[in-house]
């Protein structure tokens, strides 16, 4: 929702609220008077709500100068306006607010000239103002003139003419001028410059940069928290690890203890090699060897039930249909080269002769 204060004249003027860009029922008009002292009183109270606001000054408050400026930088202008303006202003440069409106084309007298219309209005009165709509909840960002907008509109060289025309009359007419300096990308003039500037815009900035910072200042805190308390548990998972590593070192090398990691490293591959000659020497290659030879006779009377292995070599079980087929294994696992003793022979009420025999592999003859 935006306002635009319409001050017609030194009586007071009306406040046009907009609720969109549209006119009729988006618009709502509410008179105000001026009081003594600049003050204005308004007929109801405004709505709430109002996110932007104008002030309109009529011509009959403003003063006008017609300069001409050989470049056509308007922030260079309005900063040397106040020494072309001095000793023309009857209050003093100083004891007004300034604007500049370029006005007509390029040209002048010398044929590179820029014409500027050179406009000013006391700062006192522009304060009161200022204050008594604050107080009313709708602090003024722009200080412009309607009046002055559509006077100097066309661009023709009579600005003087067009000025001392009659100001527009009519609520419409009026409205339509205020909606247009609202929706204008930059106002026609805006003496809220210097020592009159708006500053809710840069509080609300400077609130934000502000945040900002404590934002950043607490996410960099949060970080510091973060990466020391992710430091800790790693640091812990770190003494963790090492005590497994202890614990399974002292479980392969019984006796000592890790010292330094390279020689503990050395040492614990010592061990290792030595665990895989013992380990190939019960159950490895030479357990294979035996387990060959067992395999590779031709005997079909027996049948092997159970293996039971040591270093030495292997006892076997097993059953046969007569105790001649007992022998015929004997000798067929004797063919291979293994010592072969027969433990004990035993028949059993199906026929059925169990065998125990002692096979010393030629594997472990070896040794």
């Amino acid at each position: 929702m935006k306002a635009f204060f319409d001050l017609r004249d030194a009586s007071g003027g009306a406040a046009y609220i907009f609720s969109g860009k549209a006119q009729g029922p988006d618009r709502i008009i509410i008179p105000f008077k001026r009081l003594e002292g600049a003050g204005v009183e308004f007929e109801t109270p405004l709505p709430q709500g109002i996110s932007e606001s104008y002030l309109g000054l009529p011509v009959s408050m403003l003063g006008f100068r017609l300069l001409e400026f050989p470049f056509d930088d308007i922030e260079k202008i309005r900063l040397t306006l106040p020494f072309e303006l001095e000793g023309l202003i009857l209050q003093g440069v100083d004891r007004v607010a300034l604007d500049a409106l370029p006005v007509g084309e390029w040209g002048g007298s010398d044929g590179g000239a820029r014409k500027i219309l050179a406009v000013y209005a006391e700062k006192r009165l522009l304060k009161n103002l200022i204050e008594s709509l604050k107080a009313a909840g709708a602090e003024p960002a722009v200080i412009t003139s309607i009046e002055l907008a559509g006077a100097t509109a066309t661009g023709g060289a009579d600005v003087a003419g067009a000025l001392l025309a009659p100001p527009p009359a009519g609520e419409d007419k009026r409205t339509a001028l205020a909606m247009a300096e609202l929706d204008a990308p930059k106002p026609t003039i805006n003496f809220r410059r210097g020592e009159l500037e708006f500053m809710k815009a840069k509080e609300e900035l400077s609130r934000l940069v502000k945040t900002s910072f404590v934002l950043a200042a607490l996410l960099l805190l949060v970080f510091s928290v973060k990466s020391a308390v992710g430091l800790y548990f790693i640091h812990r998972q770190a003494v963790r690890i090492e005590e497994r590593m202890d614990r399974s070192f002292s479980k392969i090398m019984p006796g000592q203890k890790i010292a330094n990691s390279q020689v503990a490293l050395m040492e614990l591959e010592g061990g290792l090699s030595q665990l895989e000659k013992e380990q190939s020497q019960l159950g490895g290659l030479r357990a294979l060897e035996a387990l060959k030879e067992l395999t590779g006779h031709r005997a079909g009377g027996a049948v092997i039930k159970e293996i039971s292995m040591d270093p030495g070599g292997m006892i076997i079980k097993g059953e046969a249909r007569t105790l001649g087929d007992v022998d015929a294994e004997k000798n067929a696992l004797s063919q291979g080269g293994a010592r072969v003793t027969v433990l004990e022979t035993k028949n059993t009420p199906g026929n059925v002769a169990l065998f125990t025999m002692s096979v010393k592999s030629s594997a472990a003859n070896g040794h």
